[in-house]
């Protein structure tokens, strides 16, 4: 990753004017197939002018400076400027990671965003799993990420690659385990095992024995990448929705090797008609030992697990504990519930943060 910046110190009286022939550039820089890049506002004295760019390369950036050497309108633009300013000045940065980090800024054009398709040993099952590395050297940092309920045996949408993306452009590897009974891995689905009507006492014991044991493939998805060379097994985490969400939970509470959990929505759709999934993931919350960042958008179908869950963490004293209820998704529950597969661009920042911190 490059960042151009040049920066331009207008003459007295000029700024606006320097501004407004920024701007123009950047319009001619979109008319001849560059990105605009980004104009920025220096509010010291004397106020400077910024603009700058990100660049996958360094040759991404001289290929770009070529095209604009090579345009008589981006010429006239630059002429027009040297009127305007008293001093420019040109910097290309390159990013310089602390060599303890873990996460990186990756850029991903012209790379395959495609899994390789592992094996992973649960028990007496052989599961599947989809293994995303980002370029570069490793061993890299990863994430286990977890599929929720609605990925059925024979589906053709088999690896998610939307969240996976999020995590390589950290420098971050991740690992999408299909649990037992769900997509291309064996074993009964869930609707087998909870098989009694929604929202019955029944249907409550059903569901919190099927996702307690799906955690223990989550924590068998840990101990495949652990003996992974080119995965760094000091620094793995867990992240999931919905179902998903309920076994990052208790996967990170049944195993502290995992540094640290991102829970979206778990349990979202069951939470007031099943007192015993709630009752075992507050449970769980209260034995965490590890970080925790808890997640969901208003419009799901409830938000009384994020604030209920981080109260029972924080008050066991677990570290690092964040919770964050973000504005409407779309326009429906369903839509809401699916924030964390579609909602990258919103949550990205924020989990990037913490898993900077944490993992």
């Amino acid at each position: 990753m490059i960042c151009e910046r040049t920066i331009y110190l207008p003459k007295p009286g000029r700024l606006a004017a320097v501004l407004a022939l920024r701007h123009r550039a950047c319009a001619v820089r979109r008319d001849i197939g560059l990105p605009g890049g980004e104009v920025l506002v220096e509010r010291t004295t004397p106020e400077r002018v910024h603009w700058q760019c990100r660049f996958a390369s360094p040759a991404a950036q001289a290929d770009d400076m070529a095209q604009r050497d090579g345009s008589a309108a981006f010429r006239a633009v630059r002429a027009e400027m040297q009127d305007l300013v008293d001093g420019f000045e040109r910097q290309v940065l390159a990013p310089d990671s602390s060599p303890d980090a873990v996460l990186r800024p990756v850029a991903l054009d012209g790379v395959d965003i495609v899994p390789e398709e592992i094996e992973i040993a649960a028990g007496e099952l052989t599961l599947k799993g989809y293994l995303y590395r980002p370029p570069g050297t490793g061993p890299h940092g990863a994430m286990v990420i977890n599929h929720g309920s609605g990925i059925f045996q024979g589906t053709t949408e088999v690896c998610r690659p939307g969240v996976a993306t999020f995590l390589m452009s950290q420098g971050l590897a991740a690992l999408l385990p299909h649990r037992r009974g769900y997509g291309n891995s064996p074993g009964r689905p869930w609707r087998e095992d909870v098989s009694a009507d929604y929202g019955t006492e029944t249907y409550d014991a059903q569901l919190s024995a099927r996702l307690q044991a799906e955690a223990e493939d989550v924590v068998a998805a840990l101990a495949c990448l652990e003996g992974r060379d080119d995965i760094d097994a000091g620094h793995i985490g867990v992240m999931g929705s919905s179902f998903g969400g309920t076994v990052t939970l208790l996967a990170a509470a049944a195993c502290g090797r995992f540094r640290c959990a991102v829970e979206f929505a778990g349990a979202a759709m069951n939470w007031e008609r099943a007192p015993g999934l709630r009752a075992v993931m507050h449970a769980a919350a209260g034995r965490l030992t590890q970080p925790i960042f808890l997640v969901q958008a208003a419009n799901d179908y409830s938000t009384a697990p994020t604030p209920a869950l981080a109260e029972t963490a924080r008050a066991a004293g677990v570290p690092g504990v964040e919770a964050r209820i973000y504005p409407g998704f779309g326009l429906t529950r369903d839509e809401g519930h699916f924030f964390y597969k579609e909602g990258p661009m919103v949550w990205g920042s924020d989990v990037a943060r913490f898993l900077e911190r944490w993992l």
